[in-house]
Parts: structure tokens; sequence; C-alpha cells
């Protein structure tokens, strides 16, 4: 036992130690906490045996991560993806494994080995790219809401390949026929069970124990080692277990005070497991895997964003979203590796496959770091020979016939666009809504209301337009870079035009302050200052706030997120 706490203390000083040259250059932890295996492993100091606590750790640590992944898979989440989501996920799932099973044929692995390398590294790092979005604040940009579907998507088909793993670990000897009967069985009698406890115990229960948050926080923890030791019983897998768990807990009221208590745990095993994973890799093996991580590691990063540009490109998106969507799945999932991990546990992957996956994830997920958070800087540099490979050819096609002169162009109908359509059309000017979401045009064009599918930066855009009768360009676009190239072309063309943009922070409204923009709409700014101004107009009287309140509740109809008010 004392040797346990010393393993982890050295671990954990180590891990901390990488964690902060990791910060420093900024990198990802994981790629930290996976060096700090390699180097407490058996290839450097050898300070941590193979298996033993530490392996019974990462267990834990994967069960708690698929256990909040659950919470937040509620039975309707799937219809609630969106049709672009569903079909970007699963296409470029479907391409990637197609494309990768033939390449790790070629490199001579089994099938059985092709199919989990090649599906395994289909899935992207939902950790890491919404991380990325979050820091950039591009998670609300049209790219960003697309990539966040298909995300959802390719969790849940890892959770269907976990599910068949699970499955396959119950295969015995008594005959295909036998085994799947019994599995037959065995599923019904899981799905009565989580039946019940959604209808009957989950919501009557979960209140009792909410009352304190601690008995909430070992309520939750107790349910999920519950029902994945059950199923470990049954002959599935603890991972899957625990997934079935945060599911059952996900239509609780309190989910997102669950996955809260339990994400720090969660933290800490995930530590461990990524240390785990670090120590499994054996340095002296790498030269003979060395053409599997580079052949690999370069078609992760090329062959997939070339893979979702196609499939964006075939749903009539712009070259500049397609490329963006395609640039945030250019490296492999944590999912990846535990994918990997329990195809060596099952006997299904030999465990030397185990160390180059990982330096594979190594790779792809320190560069792709840098593929999103420079993609403006990346797609200047090659727009010309995007432009040229991937012509926007569909433009013509999609665009609305339209006059050809505007007293307001509106760029973006999204959030605030779909409200200044509607007080446009209510002040009886002429106006252009100027999208580059193919939906969103078919949409405006299905209403009859003046439309042109195009990106608000394109340098083309603004020279076709007709700006002789135009007073005022709204961009409802919170991208810093678009806003800026969009100024600089209005400007040119007219200098008087009026131009109102949105920012998200405050060095970014003074630059395009300075680029010439008449107005810079804060929305955090905007909050502040009403707030503000209702606590000085009401002060403390009661009555005042409920009369506030009324109006904003007779409003709300009219301040959703659709295009139409």
């Amino acid at each position: 036992m004392t040797d346990v706490f010393i393993q982890l203390g050295v671990v954990l000083g180590i891990a901390l130690i990488v964690s902060l040259v990791m910060k420093l250059l900024r990198q990802p932890l994981i790629v930290g906490y996976i060096i700090t295996g390699i180097i407490v492993g058996p290839s450097v100091t050898g300070f941590i045996p193979e298996g033993g606590a530490l392996e019974a750790f990462s267990h834990i640590g994967v069960a708690l991560l698929l256990f909040i992944v659950g919470l937040g898979l509620k039975p309707k989440v799937i219809k609630d993806v969106g049709k672009v989501a569903v079909i970007t996920g699963l296409a470029q799932i479907l391409f990637t494994t197609v494309g990768g099973f033939f390449i790790a044929k070629f490199l001579g692995l089994t099938p059985i080995v092709a199919f989990y390398v090649s599906l395994a590294f289909a899935l992207s790092s939902t950790i890491i790219i919404l991380r990325l979005l979050y820091n950039k604040q591009e998670q609300d940009t049209l790219y960003g809401r697309i990539t966040i579907g298909f995300l959802l998507v390719q969790d849940l088909v890892a959770m269907i390949f976990f599910i068949i793993l699970s499955a396959s670990s119950t295969m015995g000897e008594g005959g295909w026929m036998t085994t799947i009967f019994t599995l037959l069985g065995k599923m019904a009698i899981v799905a009565v069970c989580i039946y019940v406890l959604l209808k009957f115990v989950i919501p009557h229960v979960d209140r009792i124990f909410a009352e304190n948050k601690e008995m909430l926080f070992i309520f939750s923890i107790g349910i999920c080692f519950a029902i994945a030791s059950v199923f470990f019983k049954l002959g599935f897998s603890l991972e899957l277990g625990a997934l079935v768990a945060g599911v059952i807990l996900s239509v609780s009221p309190y989910q997102r005070e669950i996955a809260f208590r339990i994400q720090s745990l969660r933290d800490f095993f995930l530590i461990i497991f990524f240390v785990f994973l670090g120590a499994n890799i054996h340095l002296g093996e790498i030269q003979s895997s060395l053409g599997f991580i580079v052949i690999f590691s370069l078609f992760v990063l090329v062959g997939n964003p070339i893979i979702m540009i196609l499939v964006m490109r075939w749903l009539k998106y712009t070259l500049k979203t397609s490329f963006f969507a395609g640039l945030t799945v250019s490296q492999i999932s944590e999912f990846s590796l535990i994918i990997i991990g329990m195809g060596v546990g099952l006997g299904h992957l030999p465990k030397e496959i185990l160390g180059p996956a990982t330096i594979v994830g190594i790779i792809t997920i320190t560069v792709s770091t840098y593929y999103i958070t420079y993609n403006h800087q990346i797609y200047k540099v090659f727009y010309k020979f995007l432009h040229k490979i991937f012509p926007d050819t569909d433009r013509k096609k999609i665009t609305s016939e339209n006059p050809q002169e505007y007293q307001v162009i509106l760029f973006g109908s999204h959030r605030l666009g779909g409200g200044l359509v509607r007080q446009l059309k209510n002040m009886k000017i002429s106006y252009l809504v100027v999208d580059h979401d193919p939906e969103v045009i078919k949409v405006l064009t299905e209403k009859n209301i003046p439309c042109l599918y195009s990106s608000a930066d394109d340098p083309d855009l603004i020279d076709n337009l007709n700006l002789t009768g135009t007073k005022l360009v709204i961009s409802t676009i919170p991208e810093l870079d678009v806003n800026m190239t969009l100024i600089s072309h209005v400007k040119r063309a007219h200098s008087r035009i009026n131009v109102l943009c949105i920012a998200n922070r405050p060095n970014h409204a003074e630059k395009l302050y300075k680029a010439g923009a008449t107005y810079v709409i804060m929305p955090p700014y905007l909050g502040r200052r009403f707030m503000i101004d209702l606590v000085r107009k009401n002060k403390l009287d009661h009555s005042k706030y409920k009369e506030e309140r009324k109006k904003h509740i007779f409003d709300l109809p009219y301040l959703d997120d659709s295009l139409f008010m």
C-alpha cells in the first residue's frame, strides 16, 4: 500500500512539472500526461511497473469519463443534433474508416486490427476541440455550431462501438446461436431495468438526495459503480455500465450538478489513464513502427480535413466554413485510445499496437492545436490554392434574384440577424441579407427575402455589389478577421456608409473602430449597462421589477434564435 502512495506522489509530481512546461509551450495537457507516463514507464526510468494499481486507477478514469458523457446523452439528444451534423459526422467517420482500413491493410495489419485502428482514428477529440473553440470564442460561428454537432454524432458512434465491444466479450464456446440468444436475453433484462429506473425510480429518489450536495455526490457515484458492477457480472464491460449509468441519470433535473460534482474526480483518474498509456509506450519498439506512425499521422492531419471539406462542399457550404470545420478533425480522440485499449484488453489487438497509436495521438493532438488556433491565418495562406481545387461553383445556383441597389445590407441571419430582418421588413426599406449557410439561404428564399449566398470576407463580394444607394451595412458575425476585411472593402468602396458590427472583446472593438466601424456592439457590455440602468431606475421597488418582468416575458417569443419571428 505504501508503494502505491509513493508511486502516485512521484507520478503526480512529475505530471505537474511536465504540465507547467506544456502550459508555457501552449500545448494540450493530455500530451503532458502521456509524456509523464513515458518518463515513469519501463522505457525511461522504470519507476512504474506494468499493470498494478496504476492500471486499476486508469479503468476508473475511463469509467467516470463515460459516466459524464452519458450524463450529456439524454434520450432525445439524437433528435436535437440536426441533419447537417448527422450527415457530416457519419460521412466523415465512414470515409475515414474505409480509407484508414485500406492504409492499414497496405501496412500489413490483419483485418481485425485494421478495422479497430481505422475506426478509432476516425474519431476526433471533443475535449480538445471544444476547449479551443471556446478559447477563440468561435463556438457560436457557423463552423463552430456544425463542429459541435458532428462531435456529438461521433460520441454516439463511439458509444455504439463500446456496446458492440462489450457484447463481443460475452461470446463463449457454446456456438453462435446460443451466444446470440444469451446476449439478447441479457440485453432485454438490462433494457427493462433501465426503463424502470428512468420511469419510476430516478425521478423520485434523486430529489431526496439532492437536498444535500454530499449525499447527491455519493448517490451518483454509487449508481455509477453499482450499474457498472451489474454489467460486469452480466458479461459486459465496466465502461459500458458506467456509460449506461450516466444515461439513466441524464433525465434527472440535477444532471448538471452531478456532472459538476464528479468532474474533479474524473479529471484525477483520467490523468492516471493517460499516464498509464504513456507508460505502455516502449521507445525501443517505436523504430519498427515508424512507418505506421508517420503514415497514419499524415492521414489524420491531412486526409481527415480533406474528407470533411469534401463532405461540407457537397452540402453546399462555403469553402471557408468547410475548411475551418475540416481543420477541427485533424486529431484522434481520447476515445480512440480507449477503444484500442479495450481491444487489447479483449485480446482482439496485440499489445504492441497501443504504443504507436498513442504516439499518433500525441503528434496529431499537438499539431491540430496549431491548426485550430491559427485557422484564419492558414486559410489566408492557402486561399488561392484552395479556390482552384474547390471552386465556389454552387454560388450562383442558390443565389436569389435581387435588385441592384439596397439601402441596408445585413451579413448574417443567425441570432441578432433574425430580429433585424423583421425590423427591416417593418421599416419598408430595401435590404439584402448575405449568409454563408445554405440552409439559411434556402429558408430566406422560401420567404421571398432578398438574399445572397456568400462569405462576408469574400474579396469579390463587395466589388460585385452595387453600393451606390447603400446607407448602412450591418454584420452580426462575431469574428474579428471577417469584420476587419468587411470594413476595409466597404470603406474603400464608399467611405460614408455606416458600418455596424459585433465584438466580444474590448481589444477587438478598438481594432474595429480604428478600421472605420461606425459603431461596435459588445453583448457583454450592453448586458452590463442594461443591468446597471435597471438597478438605477427600479432601485429596490419589487413592483417595478415585476413590470419589467412582464415586458420581458411578452417579448420572449420574438427573441428566439430562429430566422423569422
